[in-house]
């Protein structure tokens, strides 16, 4: 038997409140992979654990997120015919048709329990064999045209193939904006005259156009996502729907760009017309350390979902994975929690958190140190235990914010990872994940001035300070769990220190380098200098750690002894090179 079949129902037993009148009429449970791991998306225990969930914690709306996702359910065979397709590439053929089978199971099984189910993709993409049946796309040298007009038909017809094949599907949510996808206007990586000259709101409604007519012949909704890595980008994407049609709906992310917990709301909620919206989250943790070190975000869920409603949001969608670890999401991890919030609070936003956190561990806890496809049982807590649980959850978000967030601002790649480079670090803050583009002025906290410096290093050691305390908060030998289960969390929270250890030492460094290469002073570059040590002796010290241990692989993404080794080399570089240049008389000491 499947060890997941006992699935508990335990949200009457938790108190919480379950209303007829939801607060939002559509909520979705996301789900994501991508081209190289076959991840939960396509594994059926994986997704009828999901169901259950679904059916328990009254999500109505299933999502599908693969950025390519298209190309493995459709040809199209007005470009590929299946003659062809036996000629020349088998292979693909068949994996397209298994592909399709699955969706189109997995949809069924959907509309048969009252489930809407959607694909999320990112656009535009295209299988690569097309090149070769198209060279003429490659306008410049090795460069494929995002602008050239054969797209346009070519969206059309995969469109019209993909809701021909699988009609149990609701619609698709479609990405036209980022950088992530595998055609891109805004990367302006193709340097012909007409991308030079084409207007970008004319590329995002060809892109809009072509999907929207063929699954609005079919009865199928288009959903738009902002995904953009500007105000600039996002408010282009979202007047092309206006342009198109009121019919599209919008779903917009709870913050901008991405899901920063920190940062401001998405300004363009509750400005959206007549267009309907849907708000995006994350539980697992893209940008808060992906569940291995567990985090609560329902608290921040409860404020933004409120804020949401306010501004005439009717859904709320809430991705449990992501699509570049593999073997993770939140069910294997105590993160589980933030989909408990997201299904109880789109459905009565207005009731008591412990609800939330008492029905979390009425299911039971996860072992971060256990993959998620070979996940046992989770274990149940009982109610007597919430406090210290609910305390500690809420207490390591706290930790959470001042270790990967420098001042509110992204500190990491999205990987959760230490930053390798200076230019990287700053990068990130000022340009890939900038603040400022959503807040002007925000960017002068992170200024390596001697005033922000003292801020910022006090922040990382209260950050230290405080993971330190959240074994306390916890209580584990307290607790009834499993002598396994403890042990494992006892590694995951000494783990943890070193994490946050690892970032202080990271971010002095940033910091310290930064301002010696804004100044050249001489004791400005010694102290840079000490700091490239320490982050070296950190580094040797980790390396002792995790020596001989066998982890899952998502344990040694969280601490990259690599990227580390790169750090060091970078700041003892960029202070050499300034030592060699001199430093001006007036900053001589």
């Amino acid at each position: 038997m499947d060890r997941h079949t006992s699935f508990p129902v335990v949200l009457a037993a938790a108190g919480a409140e379950q209303s007829d009148q939801p607060d939002f009429a559509i909520r979705g449970f996301e789900i994501c992979s991508n081209d190289r791991f076959q991840t939960a998306m396509w594994r059926w225990n994986a997704l009828e654990r999901s169901f259950r969930m679904m059916e328990d914690l009254k999500f109505n709306t299933l999502i599908f997120h693969q950025n390519t996702l298209t190309d493995w359910v459709v040809l199209p065979r007005a470009y590929f015919p299946t003659k062809m397709m036996h000629a020349r590439w088998p292979v693909r053929l068949a994996q397209v048709e298994n592909g399709k089978s699955h969706i189109s199971e997995v949809a069924k099984r959907a509309a048969d329990k009252g489930i809407r189910f959607f694909l999320e993709v990112k656009e535009m993409s295209y299988p690569e064999e097309l090149v070769e049946l198209h060279p003429e796309l490659m306008v410049t040298k090795g460069v494929v045209c995002p602008t050239h007009p054969f797209w346009w038909e070519f969206m059309r017809a995969k469109y019209q193939e993909l809701v021909e094949d699988i009609p149990d599907i609701g619609g698709v949510l479609v990405s036209p904006g980022t950088r992530e996808s595998k055609l891109s206007l805004s990367v302006h990586n193709c340097t012909c005259d007409r991308c030079r000259s084409y207007d970008p709101s004319v590329w995002y409604k060809n892109i809009l156009q072509s999907m929207y007519e063929p699954l609005q012949a079919k009865g199928k909704l288009l959903v738009v996502r902002d995904f953009a890595y500007s105000r600039t980008e996002q408010n282009l994407i979202l007047d092309a729907c206006s342009s198109v049609s009121k019919d599209i709906a919008v779903t917009l992310k709870n913050t901008p760009h991405d899901f920063y917990p920190p940062f401001p709301d998405n300004p363009r909620i509750g400005h959206m017309g007549d267009h309907p919206q849907w708000i995006e989250f994350d539980t697992w943790g893209n940008y808060y350390a992906f569940g291995f070190f567990p985090v609560s975000v329902v608290e921040d869920m409860q404020r933004r979902l409120r804020y949401a409603k306010k501004n005439k949001a009717i859904g709320a969608m809430f991705r449990v994975d992501l699509e570049f670890i593999s073997d993770g999401s939140d069910f294997n991890s105590w993160d589980l929690v933030n989909v408990f919030g997201a299904g109880m609070l789109s459905q009565e936003i207005e009731q008591d958190l412990d609800n939330v956190y008492r029905a979390w561990l009425a299911y039971g806890v996860a072992d971060h140190l256990i993959a998620e496809s070979e996940q046992p049982a989770p274990v149940p807590v009982p109610p007597a235990y919430l406090p210290q649980f609910r305390d500690f959850m809420r207490a390591s978000w706290a930790v959470m914010e001042k270790t990967l967030y420098v001042r509110g601002h992204v500190f990491n790649d999205g990987g959760c990872q230490f930053p390798f480079s200076i230019k990287r670090a700053f990068d990130n803050m000022y340009i890939f994940q900038g603040r400022e583009d959503w807040e002007p002025g925000s960017l002068k906290r992170v200024e390596a001035t001697a005033e922000n410096l003292k801020i910022i290093f006090a922040e990382k050691e209260q950050a230290e300070r405080e993971v330190a305390l959240l074994p306390e908060i916890l209580k584990l030998e307290e607790t009834p769990l499993p002598a396994g289960l403890k042990a494992s969390m006892r590694e995951v929270l000494d783990l943890y220190q070193r994490y946050v250890q690892g970032f202080k030492y990271c971010a002095v460094a940033c910091f310290t380098t930064k301002k010696a290469m804004n100044t050249h002073d001489a004791a400005d570059i010694a102290a840079a200098l000490r700091t490239a040590d320490e982050v070296d002796a950190y580094r040797q010290e980790a390396a002792r750690r995790l020596e001989g241990t066998y982890y899952p692989h998502y344990v040694y993404w969280f601490l990259p002894l690599d990227y580390l080794d790169r750090l060091t080399a970078d700041v003892r570089e960029k202070m050499t090179a300034i030592q060699a240049i001199g430093t001006p008389v007036a900053n001589r000491t």
